[in-house]
This record gives C-alpha cells, sequence and structure tokens, in this order.
C-alpha cells in the first residue's frame, strides 16, 4: 500500500510483523543490507529472520552486527551432510517464544494437567535429534574456520570476475543480477542465466555430457523468474574449491 513516509523499505515494513530477507539471493546473486533492513524493521517492532543459506558459507556474518532476531543456514551448503542445518536466535526473542513441537527433551516438569518447558535452545529440539548430521555440521564449521572465511571470500571474489566476464563475452546469453566491480566483489560466486535458442533444462543437459555440472529449474525463485517471464534458468556456482580451470571449461 501507498505511504507517505519517504523511505520506500520502511513503507512496505509497515505491513508486516516479520521480515524474511534472505543476505545473498541463490538467483541474482545480489548482497542484501539485511542490517538496515533489520534497522527499519524493528522501528516499527517487526521481527527479522535473515535468510542466511547463501551467505554463511561464503562470507563472514556477524549476527550481533546485523541485529537480526533469527538467521537460519542449511548445513549441504557448507560442505555439511544432507539435512542439516542452523537456527540461530537471539535469546530474548527465543525465551518469549512458547515451544512449536512436543516430545522428549524439550520439556522440564510434567504434570496431568500442564507442563513447563526447557530453556531455549532445547525448548526447540523435541525428540531424537540427527546425531550423525549434526556431528558432520560441526565437523564442517571446523574445517571452514580452519580454512578462514577471509581467504573464501577472496577466493571467491576472483571466482565471480572470472564466471561473469566469460557469460558475458557470450552474446546469446542472458546473466541475471548485478555487475561485480573490477574486483569480482559487488555479488556472489554465482551466475544465473538463459540462452536465448536452448532451454535452460537442455542446456543443463548438454553441459552435463561434456561433464559440466551446473543447475537448471526456478531455484525456489518462481514469481522473480515470473518477472523475467522465463519459466526457469541455468544456474552455475563457484565455492572455495573452484579453479579457473573449472570455469573456463
Amino acid at each position: 500500500r501507498k505511504s507517505s513516509m519517504s523511505n520506500p523499505s520502511s513503507s512496505l515494513i509497515l505491513t508486516c510483523l516479520r521480515v524474511a530477507p534472505v543476505q545473498v539471493s541463490n538467483t541474482l546473486g545480489c548482497i542484501n543490507d539485511v542490517k538496515q533492513i533489520a534497522l527499519e524493521a524493528h522501528k516499527v517492532g517487526a521481527k527479522v529472520l535473515v535468510d542466511g543459506c547463501q551467505s554463511v558459507p561464503h562470507m563472514k556474518v556477524d549476527v550481533k552486527d546485523l541485529d537480526c532476531d533469527f538467521l537460519v543456514a542449511s548445513g549441504h551448503k557448507m560442505c555439511a551432510p544432507m539435512g542439516s542445518g542452523f537456527l540461530y536466535g537471539k535469546k530474548e526473542v527465543l525465551l518469549s517464544m512458547p515451544p512449536w513441537q512436543g516430545g522428549g527433551e524439550m520439556i522440564d516438569e510434567v504434570f496431568l494437567d500442564h507442563s513447563t518447558f526447557a530453556l531455549p535452545p532445547g525448548r526447540f529440539e523435541a525428540g531424537t535429534p540427527s546425531v550423525g548430521e549434526c556431528v558432520g555440521l560441526g565437523a564442517a564449521c571446523d574445517y571452514l574456520t580452519e580454512v578462514g572465511m577471509d581467504r573464501i571470500e577472496e577466493h571467491e571474489h576472483a571466482m565471480t570476475k572470472l564466471l561473469y566476464e566469460h557469460m558475458q563475452s557470450i552474446t546469446s546469453v542472458r546473466v541475471y543480477g548485478p555487475k561485480p566491480d573490477s574486483q569480482g566483489k559487488g555479488r556472489a560466486a554465482l551466475a544465473a542465466f538463459n540462452h536465448e535458442s536452448i532451454q535452460a533444462s537442455d542446456l543443463s543437459t548438454f553441459m552435463d555430457m561434456e561433464g559440466v555440472a551446473i543447475r537448471s529449474g526456478h531455484h525456489c525463485t518462481q514469481p522473480l523468474h515470473r518477472i523475467f517471464e522465463v519459466s526457469g534458468s541455468c544456474r552455475a556456482s563457484a565455492y572455495l574449491y573452484t579453479t579457473e580451470q573449472d570455469i573456463e571449461q
């Protein structure tokens, strides 16, 4: 709805009780200023959940600096087992919330007419957890810390620059999202794209036959693809193990 407020982001947030921005888009590769979004949201009493699935594996993320109420990330994008991940929440916010699921380990005391609940995070961890996956997630966090998030980010900037330049040089291909600067900064190390005459799923199959693994589909962003008036796109992604030879291939 229209508002007389000068800041359009504040106008949007006024209609919400909860705001859930992505820190990095898994389709456009843009890096959103979630710290500013959280600031504007908190001005009107909204809670902020940051989707860090595409940022946490690739850059330093400080939840205290962002001042977000929640942040979520998935393990398989950061070298951890499938099905693992984590949800960060501010202590005072978690303390104010009731449990969302019942089961073992989330209770404090049980009576015939009522129950009391464990303190967070146990309150939200009902039942037997996926222990193996959690151990793997912890090992992945240790590994990324040992490698160094600064080193990972620096490497990805170089890969971003190379990937974007190569993709832009193909005149029959449209790359979505912002252009990186001369050092490869300003977008994530991925490129969603479409060929002018080859359907995305066909192109990914052809590339697979040549030993090149990319993804095709709508990348969980169907409304965005409708804006672009396409059913889907291809996406090439780089990470700490990607080399210049991989991109040139």
